[in-house]
Order: structure tokens, then sequence, then C-alpha cells
């Protein structure tokens, strides 16, 4: 819990700089097309990228925090909103992301165990293309 503060504040104090450090690998809005936990047309990703550090927000009470390693992928930590009728209210989670060839975001959250079983669940997303006028 002490590293996951930690993180917290580090990403905090870290701050938005430019627009184009902004406009990162994994920067944007992103569309789940597909889960193990089940299709969901209207699940999205908001992620802010501020050089290497990532603010994860899910339209679906979850958010996270993660950093980059460079290559594609990120690292990190995250909960779901306590207080909500969902299975994994209030528990906390590791989460991995990872762009590949396809331009997809894959997303592997290794939920806290429930009774005893941890759960992994991965998700496919797109990028949300913004409408240019």
């Amino acid at each position: 819990m002490r590293h996951f503060l930690a993180a917290i504040l580090a990403f905090c104090l870290a701050g938005f700089t430019t627009p184009a450090a902004a406009e990162g690998t994994f920067h944007g809005e992103w569309q789940q097309v597909s889960s193990n936990a089940g299709e969901c047309a209207t699940c999205r990703l908001t992620i802010h990228q501020s050089g290497t550090s990532l603010r994860v927000i899910a339209n679906n009470d979850w958010s996270a925090i993660a950093e980059t390693s460079g290559d594609g992928m990120a690292d990190g930590a995250g909960f779901w909103k306590r207080g909500t009728r969902k299975t994994y209210s209030g528990k906390s989670f590791d989460i991995k992301l990872r762009r590949n060839d396809a331009d997809e975001l894959i997303l592997l959250m290794r939920i806290e165990p429930i009774r005893g079983q941890g759960r992994t669940i991965k998700g496919v997303f797109q990028r949300i293309e913004r409408l240019q006028i």
C-alpha cells in the first residue's frame, strides 16, 4: 500500500508538462472491443500521459496509475470504487498495459483475491479518434 501511495504522490507532483508530452503512446480515449469478463460496448478508458506517468480512468468505476517502460508497455496499480454494487467494489489490483502491432491497447488486470482466488481480466481496446471539425 505504501508503494501505491508513493506512486500516486509522484504522479501528482509530476504534473502535466506540454501538449507534446501528452501525445504519448497511451494518451487518449479507448473503447473496449473484447474482454474475458464479458462484452461491454460502453466500456471506455481515458488515459492521461505525462512523460512516463499514466493516469487511467475507466467509466465503469475503476482507476489506476502506471509507469511506462519505454517499449510500449506500462505497469501500475489501481482500485475499484467503493460503494458500488459491482463484484469488485473496493478491491485493489495490479495492471499491465501493452500496445500491440495492430495499434490496440491490451490491458491485464490482476485483482486481489476474493475468497482465496485472484482473477486476471484481459481486455482489448481501440483508440477512439476525435472528430475533426
